[in-house]
């Protein structure tokens, strides 16, 4: 995934019925990941152990709901230009 103005994000794709990958930028702290059905989200300020955590959780959607979503600020990825 490319954000406009900024570096690609890797994107590994994870086993979770609510979203389809997850990217990590350690540098900015960031954690993306794209929903399935949805465009691609962002949460500011994320520490590296929350992202570790996710990856190794074997309920992905349960880690996330649990320990991420409403425990940070999200932002939608800005769509590429036309």
């Amino acid at each position: 995934m490319t954000i406009p103005g900024q570096f690609a994000v890797k994107m590994v794709p994870v086993d979770a019925k609510q979203f389809e990958s997850v990217g990590y930028t350690i540098s900015s702290r960031r954690l993306y990941i794209k929903f399935r059905n949805a465009p691609a989200v962002y949460f500011e300020g994320v520490p590296g152990f929350r992202h570790t955590g996710l990856m190794s959780a074997p309920r992905k959607d349960a880690y996330f709901t649990t320990y991420i979503k409403n425990s940070f600020l999200a932002k939608e990825v800005p769509a590429p230009p036309a």
